[in-house]
């Protein structure tokens, strides 16, 4: 049996070892730097990595510390092995989330992967990642053992190097960082995301108090803070109405619908009834999630009041106006309604509300909701005006029936996201993505059929849209999915509306999700009076009005500001923003302040 002493020696020099693997597997983070970086940016991104990493694997070696107690050989080995292994797996899977959606693992998506529902794993992704589970377990235990047999004096001088080179590495990170904000260097201050559980050091106060800062650019700075804790001010003013004769309202939303998969070829159904209707080619959501787009959907309003909405658990004007005129509701979505929270938000009213669908896959789903709605629709009140809300997903999960007859080839058999990469063919997963939206449309069909030969179209709204966007690599970025960058593949979507006698039309003007709103309140619902005190959106159906040039978009964690030719990011923890082309690139030059301040007025216009 080892001494305590020498136990505790090896503890820390394993600690040690772990530390510098840590610090060359976030390495990878690397990869989707920007390109334009200075040697100075390089510096300090070198000297950050150091330390962060080192001090992540140092106050895990301290925390697992006391298994130095422990007096069995093996039980230690097993038990810190473990550990260890535990925390490469966690930060090798922080690295996979990084790459597909460029932010870290967070609670609320580790919420929606356990609360079921919203992302599926095949046996091949399982078996891999018990392989590589057991292959890290491994390699820990060979580690330690190899500390244990060949001693930790071998060690002893280079660790002492190295803690003291990460010392110094974790101090230099804090105080550069301290300049850089202060001074507005967004390249020293943006890498802070890049990071897993990085938080340097800001001290603007004391900079500013001594005139060590930027005084003017840290003001502008500050204004890209969201305020999101106020009490809610909606609607600014009580809202009047007059009154209408009910219009029925459907509206059908396909989950990460992208803007080029609406067409005669993939969306026929769709494509066919968008004839007799008005098309918005320049449509857009309001965020580059499902919480963001259905938000701003159904509120019409820029998605970062989301917060303050859920906290005060506020259902959207025109859900309680359709309540009000005693509207039958059917919602019926594919995918759960609790993470996100609708179920406390968009539908917070509604009774007996269902939140979720029985079937096993996405595509059965699917089909569980379209059977539903068929029945509903048939058995309503004929005497009642009705609303209903059908929530498609197979796109998000490129998912159809195995013998779905009409395939895009060739595809792809499978999404495996772990094996993409920027030198991925893109087709054959498009081919993939395309033969699901194509699935969805032949569900819709029959919705759609059952609405005409009913006779019930005439009086029936039918909005048709995507929540969000999907990219498939198309910026040449490796970015693959959603809620990763503010491109049009991730925010635009196709934005059809038919049914209850509208004119057909194709319209090219610039709209967002926010627009519904308006459009339904003022032109089906009787709203009058300013539409500025319950939503940031136009009427769709009036042409002639002065329209934004510009657009709020959300994630589940910062915003943007998209206009036409440039992306501002904002990032919602540090407030530190990247400027960008709309191929989300490095853009010269400094963002249109002008734009800013207005959207910074939009986003807290609704809050005490």
């Amino acid at each position: 049996m080892l001494p305590l002493r020498t136990r505790m020696k090896s503890h820390l020099v394993f600690t040690l070892i772990n530390s510098l693997i840590f610090i060359t597997l976030s390495m990878s983070y690397f990869d989707y730097l920007p390109a334009n970086l200075t040697s100075l940016d390089w510096s300090y991104i070198l000297i950050a990595t150091a330390g962060q990493m080192g001090l992540l694997g140092g106050l895990l070696g301290l925390v697992s510390l006391p298994l130095s107690l422990i007096k069995s050989t093996l039980v230690r080995l097993l038990s810190t092995s473990a550990i260890f292994a535990l925390a490469l797996i966690t930060l090798y899977s922080d690295t996979q989330v990084f790459a597909q959606y460029r932010f870290h693992i967070q609670p609320v998506l580790v919420e929606m992967i356990f609360s079921g529902g919203i992302v599926e794993f095949s046996v091949v992704n399982y078996l891999f990642a018990g392989f590589l589970i057991l292959l890290t377990f491994a390699l820990q235990c060979g580690i330690y053992w190899l500390i244990l047999t060949r001693g930790y004096d071998r060690f002893k001088l280079a660790g002492r190097y190295i803690t003291s080179l990460v010392f110094i590495c974790v101090l230099a990170t804090h105080v550069i960082h301290i300049w850089a904000s202060a001074n507005a260097v967004n390249s020293i201050t943006n890498f802070s995301r890049f990071l897993p559980l990085f938080y340097p050091a800001t001290a603007n106060r004391l900079m500013l108090k001594y005139g060590w800062v930027n005084e003017a650019e840290l003001a502008q700075r500050n204004k890209l803070k969201i305020n999101n804790k106020g009490n809610l001010s909606y609607p600014l003013a009580p809202i009047n109405y007059q009154q209408v004769k009910p219009t029925n309202v459907l509206f059908i939303v396909i989950d990460s619908w992208r803007h080029d998969s609406f067409s005669a070829e993939v969306t026929p159904n769709i494509w066919q009834y968008a004839q007799d209707g008005q098309v918005f080619n320049q449509h857009y959501s309001t965020g580059n999630a499902t919480r963001a787009g259905i938000f701003g959907f159904f509120y019409g309003l820029p998605a970062t009041y989301w917060h303050s909405f859920y906290r005060n658990r506020q259902s959207p004007i025109i859900m309680d106006r359709m309540q009000q005129l005693d509207y039958q509701l059917g919602i019926f979505s594919s995918a759960h309604l609790l993470k996100p929270e609708f179920d406390e938000t968009v539908f917070v009213h509604v009774p007996n509300l269902r939140v979720r669908s029985k079937a096993e896959t996405k595509a059965g789903r699917d089909i569980e909701i379209t059977q539903e709605w068929l029945e509903w629709d048939k058995h309503k009140d004929p005497t009642r005006p009705a609303f209903s809300f059908l929530f498609y997903d197979s796109p998000h999960g490129y998912d159809f029936p195995e013998d779905y007859p009409n395939k895009f080839e060739p595809q792809v058999s499978r999404m495996d996201y772990l094996s993409l990469n920027n030198d991925t063919d893109r087709q054959p997963i498009l081919n993939r993505y395309n033969t699901s939206v194509n699935f969805n449309d032949s569900l819709i069909g029959e919705v759609l059929t059952q609405l005409k030969e009913s006779g019930e179209l005439a009086n029936t709204l039918v909005v048709v849209t995507g929540d969000h966007g999907q990219e498939i690599n198309d910026n040449n970025q490796n970015f693959w999915g959603h809620n990763s960058n503010f491109t049009d593949a991730q925010i635009k979507v196709p934005f059809i509306m038919f049914g209850a006698d509208l004119k057909p039309g194709v319209n090219q003007y610039f709209t967002d999700h926010m627009d519904l709103v308006p459009t339904l309140m003022q032109n089906y619902l009787g709203a009058t009076g300013p539409a500025e005190n319950y939503t940031a959106g136009s009427n769709l159906l009036e042409q002639d009005i002065d329209r934004r040039k510009w657009l709020i978009l959300a994630s589940y964690s910062d915003y943007a500001l998209v206009n036409e030719s440039s992306i501002l990011h904002v990032s919602g923890t540090q407030a530190g923003y990247q400027y960008m082309d709309r191929h989300n690139c490095p853009k010269d030059g400094k963002p249109d302040f002008l734009q800013l301040n207005q959207a910074y007025e939009l986003m807290r216009r609704y809050l005490e």
